[in-house]
């Protein structure tokens, strides 16, 4: 006599490959899955599963992110800028902050655009109203 399955254990690998669609194990992982759910079987996981899955994501991710990232960096004209390396200009960050109400990561890019003799600046972040206000930067549209 042949046993039915009830319950069946999904390692993470059938996980991952169930939720990447752009993976080649993609449809095969769909079949196994369909498959069991027509034979009504209860799928089982574990919480070393679940840590295996997220693990596999957050790799995936970093790879959607890092052609993200690349494709930034291709733009045409694009410059990577930094803030100034001498200590003694990081001390007018307080200043900006007071004078034009931003937090201190806003200010150190009023600070950077400044100091590398930056003039627009395009941003969707209300808090530089004041800096547009005052033509210390123009907005970009």
């Amino acid at each position: 006599m042949i046993k039915l399955m009830t319950k069946c254990y999904l390692d993470s690998n059938v996980l991952v490959y169930y939720k990447n669609e752009l993976s080649e194990s993609n449809l095969k992982a769909k079949k196994i899955i369909s498959s069991l759910l027509k034979k009504n079987v209860a799928f089982c996981i574990s919480s070393l599963v679940l840590d295996e899955f997220l693990h596999a994501i957050i790799r995936e991710k970093l790879v959607v992110l890092k052609q993200t990232l690349s494709e930034v960096l291709d733009l045409p004209k694009l410059e990577i800028i930094n803030a100034p390396i001498e200590k003694q200009v990081h001390l007018k960050i307080v200043d900006i902050m007071e004078e034009y109400t931003l937090r201190p990561r806003d200010a150190y890019h009023l600070l950077i655009c400044l100091e590398n003799n930056i003039d627009g600046f395009a941003t969707f972040d209300q808090d530089f109203k004041k800096v547009f206000k005052a033509k210390v930067l123009e907005k970009a549209l």
